[in-house]
Order: C-alpha cells, then sequence, then structure tokens
C-alpha cells in the first residue's frame, strides 16, 4: 500500500480479479480458501469505505485506467440486515 495526498494505492495482488468483484465480495478461482478470501474482501471493503483508495488488482485490465485517472473504489454497496 501507499499513500499520496490522502489516497491510498492498494496494490491488491491476488486478493481479487477485478474491482467489480471486490465490489461484489465475490471470491474468484484464486483462493484456496474461499472462506478467507470473502473474509479479505470484507476488510478491503471496510478499508475503501474509510479511506479513498485506488484498488489495483493484478489482473484486472482496467487498473491502468484506474490509476492513470485516480479513480478511487466507488463504494461497495451496504449490506441488508439479516
Amino acid at each position: 500500500m501507499l499513500e499520496d495526498g490522502g489516497t491510498l494505492f492498494l496494490f491488491a495482488a491476488d486478493a481479487s480479479y477485478s474491482e467489480q468483484l471486490l465490489i461484489d465480495g465475490v471470491a474468484d478461482g484464486v483462493s484456496p480458501d474461499p472462506a478467507v478470501a470473502r473474509a479479505t474482501l470484507a476488510r478491503i471493503q471496510r478499508l475503501v469505505t474509510e479511506r479513498p483508495t485506488i484498488y489495483l488488482p493484478t489482473h484486472d485490465p482496467a487498473a491502468v485506467v484506474r490509476l492513470t485517472r485516480r479513480q478511487v473504489v466507488s463504494q461497495p454497496p451496504t449490506q441488508a440486515p439479516a
């Protein structure tokens, strides 16, 4: 993670394939343990609601555009109470 001017740059490696999978909380095929992957995504979702964050997973072709534009993660949907 890198911080510049109040914005975090999260180099997410394989936390998810794309920003949309992060927003949706979907564990993709990289993780051998989907429960751990979903818990990791939930922690990242909390972070991006607290701080402006540019999410840069390794395999997301849109990451370059977000980095160039300094486009922060759109807020993840609020989970409805059970």
